[in-house]
C-alpha cells in the first residue's frame, strides 16, 4: 500500500485511520509550510512522531529514564498527532517497509520510540472527538461575533467599529453583574466567563427575582451592571418579555445600572423598545442549536466568553456603545486595499477566534456592496448578519436573521460547503440563489460571489456577496485569499485553546 497526496484533499485523520486498520509497518511523511513531520507505524501502532518544531529527545538525559521517558514518548506522539490532524496546508507520504524504521532523514529516531507503541484506535477517537468540539466553538465563535447590535446605533445599517474589533481579556473589573436568566444552563455558562473575566455574579432566575437582586444592589450603594435576558416569563405569567420588567424597574435608580438585554430575535421595534428603556447593549443570544445540546453548550460559552471580554467590559469602561465607525466605501480601491492590508496584519498577529470573525466581514465591506454572512447549521445556512441595500428598504442587518437556505437542493451554496470553493459568476435562473436575491432585491444584479470559510477541514460558514445596480463585482481573489486565511487562523486560534506548540 502506498498513499500520497495533499492534506487539503485527503485529511490526515483518515490516513491515519487506514493504515492503523490495515496494520502496515512503514511511516507517514509531512511537508507543510512550517517545516517537516512524521510518525512511524509498527503493525499498526504508532511507534514515533516528531514535527518540525520539537527537538530531540536527549537520549542521555538521566532524567528521562524508564517509565519517565516512556510517558515523554507518548505524550510528544499524541500533541504531534493532535497538531497534525489539524494540518490545512502540506503534501504526505506513507511508504511501506518491512521493519519501522529507526532513522528519517537526519533525524535519529533510537531515543524517542516506544517498543510497544500506541494502539490508534482509542487516540484516533478522541482526536475525531477534539476536531469535532473545535468545529462546534468554529460556529458558535462566528455566531457570537457577529450578533451583537446596539440601541444606540445609527437607524438602519449598523457598521463595524474599531473599538469592537478590540477583543482583549480583561480581568479585575470586580464590579457586581447580575445575570438574569430562566435556562440554568445559560447561567451557568455565561457565568463561568464573567467570574473568570473578574466580575461578580448575582444570578437569579426569573423577572421576580431578578428585580429583587437589583433592588438589594442598589440598596448597598453598588454601581452594578443588568445582563438580563428578553424571554424570561412576565411577573404575571402572560407573555415571555420579563426581561423589559427587569428593565423597566431598574430604570428609577440613582445611578441608573448600565444594562445589556440578551434576546434570540431583534427587530426595529425592540431595538426602539430597548433604546428608550435605556438598555445600552441588545446581544443576539445563540438560539438556533437549541436541539444539540453540544453544539447549544459550545454556543453559550463563546456567546459568555464575547460577553465576559468584549461587551460587559464596555459598559463598564465606557458607559454604553462607542460611536460607529463609517463602512469603507467598496468603490474606493485604496481604502479596499489599505483594509484588507490592515485586516491581514491583525490576522498575523494571531488573534482571538473572536476578532478573526469580526476581520472576516470587515474585509468583506471593503469588496462587497451587498452581502450576508451564513452559519452551516443543520444542513441548512442560517442568516446572522449582513450589510447593504434591499430592494424592500429593510434594514439587511435586521433582515439577515430571517433568512435561511436548504443544503438539500443542489446550488452554488452546496457546492461551496461540500468542496470548500469559492464561486463568482452569473446568478441562477432557478433555485436556492435565485429565491435568495428575490428576497434580496434582484434589480441590477449581473454577478454573485459565494466565498466558503472552512476550519477543521468542514466548511462552518458561507459570504455571499452581490452588487446591486452595479456593472459587476471588483476582482475577489484577494477576499477568497483572506477567507482562506481566516479559516487557518482560526484552526490556529483554536490549536493554542487546545494547549499550543508542543514545549520544546
Amino acid at each position: 500500500m502506498s498513499l500520497s497526496g495533499s492534506v487539503e484533499d485527503l485529511p490526515l485523520l483518515e490516513i491515519l485511520q487506514v493504515v492503523a486498520f490495515c496494520q502496515k509497518t512503514g511511516y507517514l511523511t509531512v511537508r507543510a509550510p512550517e517545516g517537516d513531520a512524521a510518525v512511524v507505524f509498527r503493525e499498526g501502532r504508532v511507534v514515533a512522531g516528531y514535527i518540525w518544531d520539537v527537538p530531540p529527545l536527549d537520549a542521555h538525559d538521566p532524567a528521562l529514564s524508564g517509565e519517565a521517558r516512556r510517558q515523554a514518548i507518548q505524550g510528544r506522539i499524541t500533541s504531534t498527532l493532535e497538531r497534525l490532524v489539524r494540518l490545512r496546508e502540506g503534501d504526505f507520504g506513507f511508504s511501506v517497509l518491512e521493519a519501522a524504521p529507526e532513522k528519517l532523514g537526519d533525524r535519529d529516531l533510537t531515543g524517542e520510540t516506544l517498543e510497544d507503541g500506541i494502539n490508534p484506535e482509542g487516540l484516533m477517537l478522541d482526536l475525531a472527538r477534539k476536531l469535532d468540539e473545535d468545529r462546534r466553538e468554529s460556529s458558535a465563535t462566528i455566531e457570537a461575533s457577529f450578533s451583537v447590535a446596539s440601541p444606540e446605533a445609527v437607524a438602519g445599517e449598523e457598521v463595524l467599529d474599531e473599538v469592537a474589533l478590540e477583543v482583549v481579556e480583561k480581568r479585575g473589573w470586580g464590579s457586581p453583574v447580575l445575570l438574569v436568566d430562566d435556562e440554568p444552563e445559560v447561567r451557568r455558562l455565561v457565568g463561568e466567563q464573567l467570574k473568570g473575566a473578574g466580575f461578580e455574579v448575582v444570578e437569579a432566575e426569573d423577572a421576580r427575582g431578578g428585580r429583587r437582586e437589583a433592588v438589594r444592589l442598589a440598596q448597598a450603594g453598588r454601581p452594578f451592571i443588568i445582563v438580563a435576558d428578553l424571554g424570561l416569563p412576565s411577573l404575571g405569567g402572560t407573555n415571555f418579555r420579563g426581561g423589559l420588567e427587569v428593565v423597566s424597574h431598574a430604570a428609577a435608580f440613582d445611578p441608573r445600572p448600565r444594562i445589556l438585554l440578551m434576546a434570540e430575535r431583534a427587530d426595529e421595534r425592540l431595538r426602539g423598545k430597548a433604546r428608550r428603556l435605556g438598555v445600552s447593549i441588545l446581544a443576539l443570544k445563540p438560539g438556533l442549536s437549541k436541539l444539540d445540546p453540544l453544539q447549544y453548550e459550545a454556543d453559550l460559552r463563546v456567546f459568555g466568553r464575547k460577553l465576559a471580554r468584549d461587551l460587559v467590559p464596555r459598559l463598564q469602561k465606557r458607559g454604553g456603545p462607542p460611536t460607529a465607525a463609517p463602512p469603507v466605501a467598496p468603490t474606493d480601491t485604496a481604502a479596499r486595499a489599505a483594509t484588507l492590508r490592515s485586516a491581514l496584519d491583525q490576522l498575523g498577529d494571531h488573534p482571538e477566534p473572536d476578532l478573526v470573525a469580526f476581520l472576516l466581514l470587515r474585509a468583506a465591506r471593503a469588496f462587497l456592496p451587498r452581502a450576508v454572512l451564513f452559519l452551516v447549521k443543520d444542513d441548512q445556512l442560517r442568516g446572522l448578519a449582513g450589510f447593504g441595500s434591499t430592494g424592500s428598504g429593510q434594514s439587511l442587518d435586521v433582515l439577515a436573521r430571517d433568512l435561511s437556505i436548504s443544503l438539500d437542493e443542489p446550488s452554488p451554496f452546496v457546492d461551496a460547503v461540500a468542496s470548500g470553493r469559492g464561486r463568482i459568476g452569473g446568478p441562477p435562473a432557478e433555485g436556492p440563489a435565485h429565491a435568495l436575491l428575490g428576497v434580496l432585491g434582484a434589480a441590477g444584479v449581473s454577478s454573485i460571489a459565494v466565498i466558503p470559510v472552512r476550519a477543521q477541514q468542514q466548511t462552518i460558514a458561507i459570504l455571499y456577496g452581490d452588487d446591486p445596480g452595479g456593472p459587476s463585482l471588483p476582482d475577489l481573489d484577494p477576499l477568497l485569499d483572506f477567507a482562506r486565511r481566516a479559516g487557518r487562523a482560526l484552526d490556529d486560534a483554536f490549536l493554542g485553546h487546545r494547549g499550543g506548540p508542543l514545549p520544546a
